[in-house]
């Protein structure tokens, strides 16, 4: 790949590998919020959970 150049069914492979890399992501910092939620209910059981329902 020094040439700057790739096949094509490899651009595919890489391209398909970051959109599975990016829903990972997405699926993760969706985990991270909601981890952030259940650790913040017993330091604060006073607050206001309903959106957590």
């Amino acid at each position: 790949m020094g040439s700057g150049e790739a096949p094509p069914a490899l651009l595919d492979q890489l391209v398909a590998e970051r959109l599975r890399i990016d829903q990972r992501i997405t699926d993760l910092l969706a985990v991270h919020d909601r981890l952030d939620d259940v650790i913040t209910i017993p330091r604060n059981p006073g607050s206001d959970c309903s959106h957590l329902r």
